[in-house]
């Protein structure tokens, strides 16, 4: 397998311009999450100061602010807990300083808003708190991952975001590499306002992750972390561990994700989908047969299974999302008789049939595609929906 790493950036033109590289790989993890909140600082205290506009007042903002602070000192408890593995230990430890690295460079503990308190419960509201109650979030994407014929594994994922208003949470497309778990590069699409993780990326050529958020119900925990979390360390900790050892491991949650990896070991690809939503957790494999596939969207695959219980959405949510699942099921039936899938995934996601429901939508931010051979990984990225030939960044190694 060649040693390097080929990026190409072609311009293309749409309302958000390129798809910008910030690539802090070269310095310390911390300081390349400060350089993030550095470069996204404007935009994130505007959709800070829409959030808490929307607020209805004090008390929501004062609650919302506690919500977060005991998302954060669950998380610090979470670095003592006796018999967690020591890995994951560090791993959690990496992205509470990444956190507040990220913070101090949005310098969030000079940001202020009428409907922010100097302080609650007698305490002061610490940078620390906004960044962690920006990081609550829900969007909506769709992941697929089909088994070539040769054992290699194609993973796509649109994802989208609904802005009411042009620019109300996107100044830029942002891709951000840092230095992950083993010293390996690690790359993921950002919002300006979140961490890298809950979006798609990869590690080196040996692991990549697609995310969606599922729609579950509003329950509390006192040890509860935020879903966002958990997608951050998966991206850091790669091919090192599965996700279903780290959702079991790190819950409850306070909401959910459906986290699809590829990893690569002694020349073998296999795939992972992990659903986690409050204190459950579900996992499931993609066979090794040819044409075999997984899908998903912003609903959990099956209500039959307890994770079922904690789905909260309407009817017209889950049966628009089922009928998404329904036309790439009818796709796949195609797919399979190809020798070479990728030209007819790429096909799925420049697709505009289904109108808002299409993978070629007006709300598509970015769309990926990663080609997991035994011998080589191929990755593309580009901004908004899929269009012919306009990939804007290629990995191959």
């Amino acid at each position: 397998m060649p040693n390097r790493e080929q990026m190409l950036s072609i311009q293309f033109k749409n309302r958000l311009g390129l798809l910008n590289h910030l690539d802090f790989s070269a310095v310390d993890i911390a300081s390349a999450h400060h350089s993030l909140g550095q470069d996204a600082r404007g935009q994130i205290a505007k959709i800070l100061a829409k959030r808490l506009d929307d607020m209805s007042g004090e008390p929501q903002v004062i609650d919302q602010v506690r919500r977060a602070h005991r998302a954060y000192t669950a998380l610090e408890n979470k670095t003592r807990l006796p018999g967690l593995d020591q890995n994951i230990k560090t791993a959690v430890q990496n992205y509470i300083d990444c956190l507040s690295a990220w913070a101090q460079g949005a310098q969030l503990a000079d940001f202020r808003h009428h409907n922010l308190p100097a302080s609650q419960d007698g305490q002061p509201i610490l940078a620390e708190d906004l960044a962690t109650l920006l990081q609550e979030d829900e969007g909506g994407c769709q992941t697929g991952a089909y088994r070539e014929r040769d054992g290699s594994v194609i993973l796509w994922h649109a994802e989208e975001d609904v802005e009411t208003q042009p620019g109300q949470r996107f100044d830029k497309l942002r891709l951000f590499s840092f230095r992950s778990a083993g010293g390996q590069t690690a790359t993921g699409f950002i919002y300006p306002d979140l961490l890298p993780g809950p979006t798609f990326g990869w590690q080196g050529a040996d692991f990549a992750q697609a995310i969606d958020t599922l729609h579950v119900r509003n329950v509390h925990f006192a040890d509860g972390i935020l879903p966002n979390t958990l997608a951050w360390l998966s991206l850091y900790l790669g091919a090192q561990i599965s996700r279903r050892e780290l959702a079991t491991k790190l819950g409850p949650f306070l909401g959910g994700y459906s986290i699809t990896g590829v990893c690569k070991s002694n020349s073998l690809v296999s795939v992972e989908k992990v659903e986690y939503a409050n204190d459950q957790v579900h996992s499931s494999v993609l066979p090794e047969s040819p044409g075999s596939f997984l899908f998903q969207t912003n609903i959990i695959g099956d209500l039959s299974l307890p994770i079922g219980a904690q789905e909260h959405t309407s009817p017209e949510s889950r049966a628009w999302n089922t009928t998404r699942i329904m036309r790439t099921a009818r796709l796949m039936r195609v797919v399979k008789n190809c020798t070479d899938a990728r030209p007819m995934i790429f096909r799925l996601l420049r697709s505009n049939l289904g109108g808002e429901s299409a993978y070629s939508n007006r709300d598509v931010k970015a769309y990926f595609v990663c080609h997991m051979q035994p011998g080589k990984t191929s990755i593309w990225a580009g901004p908004g929906a899929a269009m012919k030939d306009d990939p804007l960044f290629i990995m191959e190694k």
